[in-house]
């Protein structure tokens, strides 16, 4: 049964709260573990999950729950902001992401709205920018 947590459970929740993964107690018998924020683009999968939570709960039930992207902050402002931030222009989103560009045209003047499956392909297009932006810089 779980009535209280020990210092080193409290310092790992603490620790993993700041890489974006939030831990709570659900009851006496069962832990859930969330990925809710993307640290560095790592992604970490159920079983990734399971076995943080299981290190610190090793005799609790665990719950993961996967990151889930929410696309709604997807907009083409947000597009906008990203492809200046790192000197992209429309071209190159129709050609590495094998968008028609008279689809881009469209999206832009906003004649057509992005559906969610795009939307979450313009985030990790622009997570994978993110990432090897220290590569770019040589």
């Amino acid at each position: 049964m779980l009535t209280e947590l020990e210092e080193s459970q409290q310092e790992s929740i603490k620790n993993y709260s700041k890489a974006g993964i939030e831990i709570s107690v659900v009851d006496e018998e069962t832990v859930l573990i969330k990925q809710s924020k993307l640290i560095n683009g790592y992604i970490l999968s159920n079983k990734e999950l399971f076995k943080r939570a299981r290190a610190i709960f090793p005799e609790h039930n665990i719950k993961p729950v996967v990151f889930n992207l929410d696309v709604s902050s997807i907009t083409i402002e947000w597009i906008e902001q990203k492809m200046k931030e790192f000197g992209l222009n429309k071209k190159d989103l129709s050609r590495q992401l094998a968008i028609k560009k008279e689809d881009i045209a469209l999206y832009f003047s906003k004649k057509k709205g992005i559906e969610y499956t795009l939307k979450a392909a313009f985030y990790y297009y622009f997570l994978s920018y993110e990432l090897n932006k220290n590569f770019r810089a040589i």
